[in-house]
């Protein structure tokens, strides 16, 4: 999250994972897609719940009376699954924000400049719609800039690039030993439980990457030093392939 929100891109995509969880969960539908409106009729009704965590922001589905009646029938079902769908979008987010209990109104008021709205469909008929309100980043504007000229040039001088060099001396980088990664559905890491064995892209005895500020700068391999891990060094990656 930035210090004025999450990028629209990602809150779209987090928003489409909590529908999904919801729909599938509620018995509502088997797709999710984005929306543009917030069509609910007053006499619908909308059972929404408060996001706190890492974030805070609002959680709302809104359904026709006889869907929202079956739903508050089985309470414990429907606080589980907005607990769910706030967790999956949590997840996507990269934070971590949890839901309150789930309240019945008639007539909520949507903040459409920071809410993405998620219509589900099942078998492509619409039958709910979902709202994910947080706080959205305001793009930077882009700002040009006229390159300046100058009559005559700086003549460059040995010394130049390691004096420039020389006042990053002290400035600390974060280090990382890599040993592989792996890609996982969101269903997916809900359900990791303790014992679960994750699968990654990287062969028993391959090198481990050695990571500054997320970029591979090296390999090499484990080995132990004075009861802690470390790498020792086998490779140094060239300039053009030290990729993220």
């Amino acid at each position: 999250m930035t210090d004025g929100g999450f990028p629209r891109s990602d809150l779209t995509a987090a928003a489409e994972a909590a529908g999904l969880v919801l729909a599938r969960s509620l018995g509502l539908g088997d797709e999710v897609r984005i929306g543009e409106d917030w069509s609910v009729d007053d006499g619908d009704m909308v059972l929404a719940s408060t996001l706190t965590g890492q974030s805070d922001g609002r959680f709302a589905l809104g359904v026709n009376d006889a869907v929202g009646e079956r739903l508050l029938a089985d309470r414990s079902t429907l606080e589980s699954a907005f607990a769910n769908a706030v967790q999956a979008a949590g997840a996507s987010l990269g934070v971590v924000l949890m839901a309150s209990a789930v309240e019945a109104a008639t007539s909520p008021a949507i903040d459409a400049s920071s809410t993405i709205i998620i219509e589900i469909t099942d078998a492509g008929v619409l039958t709910s719609l979902a709202a994910v309100t947080l706080p959205i980043a305001v793009p930077t504007p882009t700002i040009e800039f006229q390159p300046a000229s100058f009559d005559d040039a700086i003549e460059p001088y040995e010394g130049h690039a390691l004096a420039a060099l020389s006042v990053l001396n002290d400035v600390d980088l974060v280090v990382t030993a890599e040993l592989g990664r792996t890609t996982m559905a969101v269903r997916d890491l809900l359900g990791l439980s303790p014992g679960m064995v994750v699968e990654i892209d990287r062969a028993a005895g391959a090198p481990i990457d050695l990571l500054v500020n997320g970029r591979r700068i090296a390999a090499g391999e484990v080995v132990v030093i004075d009861e802690e891990f470390g790498i020792r060094i086998t490779e140094i990656a060239p300039i053009g392939d030290r990729r993220r």
